[in-house]
């Protein structure tokens, strides 16, 4: 099925770096239990933003992507979780502000924190493009992530072996993937229940899996 958004990298150029890997996982137990777990997702109820983020994270992030949590046993080796991630700058009248999630190589250094993927979470009822009323200056969920990012990365040059590239924004069924360079025009997008016939995810719209390749 075709995107209808304007994507910062297409299927062919996936296809040709993921197709082996694709071909080894399809079929395999790991898609079958996979998909079982997110067909359990999608049908479960669908609750606030504070009382989904917990299972979200461990369901996605965790067994999904294989991700551990900062301060864990085998984290000093690898990129890590690390909740409520503190951003300077990102809040309210320049104030402190907090990402719901980031990722990175996080060490015991608490002045050399740099979060390379930096997460915004929102309930289901939540549009991603729509201004929060919540939020001073209305910001919508996925220009709130990019100011998360933007203020990430102040006070660097661009040449730093580590920079705040990558933000992700869902609604736990839509997953957007944005890069800081092509942001907000172009990001990867992901559903796992359709919300209409012309938009890609694994549920189709009357509840059947999407098999199309």
């Amino acid at each position: 099925m075709r995107e209808v958004h304007n994507s910062f990298v297409g299927r062919t150029f996936l296809r040709s770096v993921w197709a082996y890997d694709y071909e080894a996982f399809k079929g395999s137990e790991d898609e079958k239990s996979l998909e079982k777990r997110l067909v359990q997702w999608a049908s479960r109820v669908d609750l606030k933003e504070t009382s989904a983020e917990g299972p979200f994270v461990e369901e996605f992030f965790r067994r999904t992507w294989g991700y551990i949590h900062t301060g864990q046993e085998g984290s000093d080796a690898t990129h890590t979780l690390y909740p409520k991630f503190p951003i300077p700058g990102a809040g309210a009248k320049g104030g402190p502000g907090e990402a719901d999630l980031a990722i990175g190589y996080f060490t015991k250094d608490k002045s050399d924190q740099v979060p390379q993927v930096l997460c915004e979470f929102k309930d289901i009822k939540s549009a991603l493009d729509a201004p929060q009323k919540s939020r001073k200056g209305g910001l919508s969920p996925v220009k709130q992530c990019l100011n998360y990012l933007s203020n990430a990365r102040l006070g660097m040059f661009g040449n730093e072996p580590m920079l705040p590239q990558w933000g992700i924004v869902t609604d736990m069924n839509e997953f957007r993937l944005y890069w800081h360079d092509r942001a907000p025009q172009q990001f990867l997008r992901f559903y796992i229940r359709q919300p209409d016939l012309y938009s890609p995810g694994l549920l189709k719209v009357d509840g059947t899996l999407d098999v199309d390749e």
